[in-house]
């Protein structure tokens, strides 16, 4: 018995007409006569009474059945409906880790799945790291680079991006070291100040200093941490020192801004607790973004 054999059921019981069952199903007249045959030879009872020449009604067995698959459809319908409530009335929140750049891809995504989701109800927002805890325990959902995502507190995490996105050297424009920013010259990029947001991960820290120390030859001249990456950009106006950040910082967005490629890349995740995140179609659309980004 599959779906379909009950969809051609409750059309034919509702026309009483294969010709037109066929025609509002698209499929041939032929099928509708054998997706009712399987159905009958199942449940071994007959659905229809053909005796009666280019006339069919319904047995009395049929209309017994006719009834239940009702009661089914409105157990159904009453569900999406309770879901679709409940979607209203609680928004899923998205959280992307401050600085992040919604990309293109993501908002595609997004929007497509609105139209295939008419009940899909979100909020995004734009929040930092010490605030993850906080926000996962509500139910919501956080997505960072990989190295943010807090590991020891046993929250779901998955992977988005089918490859890892690169890290940047960044400066303005006026940076000496950056007047031609396919060739960098890495001496005086060198000898200006690296300045680093202070809630950077230590593994990421790590990754960063190792990385630039290699592409520039030696430590920058002076390593400073501000506040935050919003603090990093007012210091990079004055041409002497840069940044690092990956292809999705809003960084990258600058018309005064430069910036260089280098051989280091993160990936990013979404995290979340599965025992608080209830959202209806939270793991639908997860999974629609880890299969396009």
């Amino acid at each position: 018995m599959t779906l379909l054999d009950i969809t051609c059921f409750l059309k034919l019981a509702e026309t009483l007409n294969y010709t037109k069952t066929a025609e509002e199903l698209f499929i041939s007249q032929p099928a509708v006569t054998r997706h009712i045959n399987t159905l009958e030879d199942e449940l071994n009872i007959k659905l229809f009474d053909r005796s009666v020449k280019r006339n069919i009604v319904l047995t009395e067995e049929g209309q017994i059945y006719l009834k239940g698959l009702k009661k089914c459809t409105k157990i159904y319908s009453d569900t999406l409906a309770a879901l679709s409530f409940k979607a209203l009335q609680n928004p899923l929140i998205i959280n992307f880790l401050r600085g992040i750049n919604a990309t293109d891809d993501f908002v595609e995504i997004t929007g497509q799945f609105m139209v295939t989701h008419p009940n899909f109800h979100h909020f995004t927002h734009f929040i930092d790291s010490e605030l993850f805890d906080a926000a996962i325990e509500k139910g919501e959902i956080i997505i960072c680079q990989s190295e943010y995502a807090p590991g020891s507190k046993g929250y779901n995490t998955l992977r988005l991006t089918k490859e890892p996105v690169p890290h940047f050297l960044i400066a303005n424009d006026k940076h000496p070291g950056f007047a031609d920013a396919d060739s960098p010259d890495f001496e005086k990029i060198r000898n200006t100040t690296l300045f680093l947001p202070k809630d950077l991960p230590d593994t990421l820290k790590k990754k960063y200093l190792l990385h630039t120390k290699e592409l520039l030859g030696g430590d920058p001249l002076e390593i400073m941490y501000l506040d935050s990456m919003d603090s990093v950009e007012l210091f990079l106006r004055s041409g002497r020192c840069f940044t690092i950040a990956s292809g999705w910082n809003t960084l990258l967005q600058s018309n005064h801004l430069k910036s260089y490629e280098m051989d280091f890349a993160s990936h990013y995740v979404a995290i979340w607790d599965k025992t608080k995140c209830t959202y209806p179609f939270a793991n639908e659309y997860l999974e629609g973004l880890k299969g396009c980004l």
